[in-house]
């Protein structure tokens, strides 16, 4: 491979990789996107924030190499969800030696949402996420809390920056007051309130805030696969509601989705859960802002918002 071949695959490696620390500063890890994106944006120049999992990776399946452990070991703080939604966090710690690495759980303490029973489940199976559903980041007023707690963490490691942190903290949750106000103000006059979901339970806390309806063709595990009796009931429960639209988490391949849709007559329309970028994502930059924005706009066309 020619020199400047090497040169740019080096270039776009470090862009999907997150930057790399710089001696001096706040180093951070983040166990998902929104994490990562809450970090930067408190921690501003006295400090970055990178993703532990590369882009594309699914955080519930995710398996770490020792080259994670390592970013792990050189980082002063790691920032996770918890509850069950990073399956193997426990392990990770436990093979980061000894060190300065100080952990933040965000969910910890947070008032989080009972987790739907997985339909396609037998009866009495164990769930992986266990009884709470994790996907906090979609109540914008949980990510205040959440802005907060980075901000209190960040500030025990400098406290020379607390102040910097917590400017940068009220000014981002300024932002999130203004996108939640954008949520109620559009939904608030939808023909339906129905969201069907053709994967997994994951706009729980997004549907609660501004008061939808969740169903999805299996609880919390993007793992499972829904059974024909399952199936078959969220059909028969569409056409009886007259519900003509099927939403698919844009990291999940629509199959299920457009087979739903098919039996309804009806269409399908993307939401993003957000828990990781893709590549292309990546190189255009894409923020949490832009992904909500996006979910938005497909929540009032496929609810029939005003």
């Amino acid at each position: 491979m020619k020199k400047s071949a090497r040169v740019l695959v080096f270039a776009i490696f470090m862009v999907l990789a997150g930057p790399a620390f710089s001696a001096g500063s706040v180093r951070v890890l983040t166990s998902i996107f929104p994490l990562r994106e809450f970090a930067a944006a408190v921690v501003g120049e006295r400090g970055e924030a990178s993703l532990l999992l590369p882009p594309g990776a699914g955080v519930h399946t995710w398996q770490p190499r020792p080259g994670d452990i390592l970013r792990l070991a050189a980082a002063d703080l790691f920032i996770s969800v918890g509850s069950g939604l990073e399956p193997w966090l426990s392990d990770v710690v436990k093979a980061v030696p000894g060190g300065k690495l100080h952990l933040l759980e965000v969910s910890r303490g947070l008032p989080l949402l009972p987790a739907i029973a997985d339909q396609s489940e037998p009866a009495g199976a164990r769930h992986e996420h266990g009884p709470l559903d994790p996907h906090i980041w979609l109540d914008f007023g949980l990510d205040a809390t959440v802005i907060d707690r980075i901000v209190e963490a960040l500030s025990a490691i400098d406290p020379a920056g607390s102040g910097h942190f917590r400017e940068n903290g009220e000014s981002y949750k300024v932002r999130l007051r203004e996108l939640d106000s954008r949520f109620r103000e559009a939904l608030k006059d939808c023909a339906g309130r129905q969201m069907v979901v053709a994967g997994h339970a994951a706009f729980g806390y997004l549907a609660k805030k501004y008061g939808l309806v969740q169903t999805a063709l299996y609880g919390l595990s993007p793992d499972s696969q829904p059974r024909p009796k399952q199936m078959m009931k969220v059909v028969d429960f569409c056409r009886r509601e007259n519900i003509r639209t099927v939403f698919f988490e844009a990291s999940v391949p629509p199959d299920l989705a457009r087979t739903l849709a098919a039996e309804i007559h009806g269409r399908i329309l993307v939401l993003n859960a957000g828990h990781n970028l893709t590549r292309d994502q990546v190189m255009k930059g894409v923020g949490f802002f832009d992904l909500m924005e996006e979910n938005l706009k497909s929540l009032r066309e496929g609810l029939g918002c005003r």
